[in-house]
């Protein structure tokens, strides 16, 4: 396994169209943190950059030894748990595919709302595979891929190889369901890309978020911080099915704490599944 860091870490947690970095800085700091890529977010690139700019921004990555893990291109696959037309985006796929290939990236966040979105995002699974790119969905709330079962379900009505998971604990737990190997088991061929946020499910939480099961509190803390995902109970599972891809940190900014700060303590609390 290999570590990324998604641009969502100079994003603040409620705000996801604005970023305190550039791409370049956001890019040069993964780089002398020690991330192996970077998780390219709507904030430094989206379906109107033009594709010149998309190419530079590939030469930045390479100055630096970095891949593109994946691109997550229209900001409201960023709030798709909120967003109605979170799925929109699917049906004019093409834009999303130049610029994933002129930045180098062979994979793409997309979102899906309904069961009315299944024959487009089938059709555009079809038209990313001609371009040798893989679609992935994040399970996450408010979605049709809340639990373990709502995945499976979801990727056996849809039956595209190219269309997987974005496999993401703290979800997970948001939505009653484990995170470990018998859980992701089912979803093993299914998984393409790992991201790792941090939050501690508790009645006594500050925040709260809605669910397919109702109103659900919780505290955000930072990856590695104790009382919220059990990384190794997370990296056990995902050794026992053999996954051998990205995992991303999805850690947002933390207020009062500079980006290079949070970044090294991520890589830090992640490094277990670079060994």
């Amino acid at each position: 396994m290999q570590l990324s860091l998604s641009g969502r870490i100079v994003e603040a947690e409620h705000i996801k169209t604005n970023s305190s970095l550039n791409f370049v800085e956001f890019a040069e700091l993964a780089a002398r943190v020690g991330f192996q890529a970077v998780c390219v977010r709507s904030t430094h690139l989206n379906s109107d950059t033009p594709l010149e700019r998309a190419r530079e921004m590939r030469g930045f990555l390479e100055q630096d030894g970095l891949a593109a893990s994946m691109v997550m291109l229209d900001k409201r696959v960023a709030s798709q748990g909120t967003t109605p037309d979170a799925g929109t985006p699917l049906g004019n796929i093409t834009p999303m595919l130049e610029r994933a290939t002129a930045i180098g990236s062979d994979m793409i966040r997309v979102a899906i709302k309904s069961s009315d979105d299944i024959p487009i995002a089938q059709r555009a699974a079809d038209e990313a595979r001609e371009h040798g790119i893989r679609l992935a969905h994040q399970n996450h709330t408010k979605t049709p891929f809340e639990t373990v079962a709502d995945c499976v379900e979801m990727f056996k009505r849809i039956d595209r190889p190219n269309l997987g998971l974005i496999a993401e604990p703290a979800n997970f737990m948001l939505c009653g369901e484990d995170y470990g190997a018998e859980a992701l088991k089912p979803l093993a061929a299914s998984i393409f890309n790992v991201y790792v946020q941090n939050l501690d499910v508790s009645d006594s939480g500050s925040s709260t978020i809605e669910t397919n099961r109702g109103a659900v509190r919780y505290e955000r803390l930072v990856i590695g911080d104790e009382g919220g995902v059990n990384l190794e109970h997370f990296h056990d599972g995902l050794n026992a099915i053999g996954y051998a891809g990205f995992v991303t940190s999805n850690q947002p900014a933390i207020a009062e704490t500079s980006s290079e700060e949070l970044s090294k303590q991520v890589y830090a609390a992640l490094a277990r599944f670079a060994q």
